[in-house]
């Protein structure tokens, strides 16, 4: 009768081995889980103040930039507001441009590179040629009169419509674009002496374009040459 008692008592009392074990497993998993969320809490924060203070340089860097390019707008074409003042701007080739009805083919913006001056192809070139027109030239040389005076660097870029072209001396749009490109770039090192190693070129075809390709006025508005007056 004893020994059948210790028996029952022994077989009863191992739960609370397995009870204690498990316990302890739960609090450990508790004491990690706590340990856990307050490490991904703090780096979460440190994320925060992180992205927070990259928000703030950049949108300082912004302010910078729009500051820099309203000044060189200034420097080179008395605009301080570029859509409002080109209508009433005295300034020589603005002058030039409204009173030879160019405005609307002829664009000045600002981007994140600085200043570009877009114009349409049909103002600097004939069709499918990289042969520059008498109207282009004038209007290239009152720009180069400006560059010649500040020392920042030029991109030219050229582009076309999605029309192929294929002839003797332009086999594809990318070789008109870049010609184009080319001869802009030469008209200001070897006519307005700008220094080349200010210049670079670039032809994209029809590469990023600006407007549909599907109308008439939307390939128009992509065959361009932009000229860029870096900040």
């Amino acid at each position: 009768m004893k020994d059948s008692y210790h028996d029952d008592f022994d077989v009863s009392s191992n739960w609370l081995i397995t009870y204690s074990d498990m316990v302890t497993i739960i609090l450990c998993f508790f004491i990690i889980f706590f340990n856990l969320s307050e490490e991904k809490t703090n780096m979460l924060y440190s994320m925060k103040n992180a992205l927070k203070e990259e928000v703030a340089t950049l949108s300082e860097e912004n302010e910078k930039l729009k500051t820099t390019n309203k000044n060189l707008s200034v420097e080179l074409f008395n605009l301080k507001n570029i859509e409002k003042d080109i209508h009433t701007s005295e300034e020589e080739f603005i002058k030039f441009l409204r009173d030879n009805d160019m405005l609307d083919k002829v664009n000045i913006l600002q981007n994140e590179k600085g200043i570009a001056i877009r114009f349409k192809d049909n103002v600097l070139f004939s069709s499918g040629d990289s042969a520059m027109s008498e109207e282009g030239q004038l209007a290239l040389s009152k720009i180069g009169d400006k560059l010649t005076k500040i020392e920042n660097n030029i991109i030219v870029e050229g582009y076309t419509d999605n029309i192929p072209i294929q002839t003797d001396k332009y086999p594809s749009n990318w070789e008109l674009s870049v010609a184009r490109a080319i001869e802009v770039v030469k008209y200001f090192t070897e006519v307005k002496g700008i220094d080349k190693s200010r210049m670079s070129v670039s032809g994209y075809g029809e590469l990023n374009p600006i407007d549909t390709n599907d109308t008439p006025k939307g390939r128009s508005n992509n065959r361009r040459i932009e000229i860029t007056i870096i900040n």
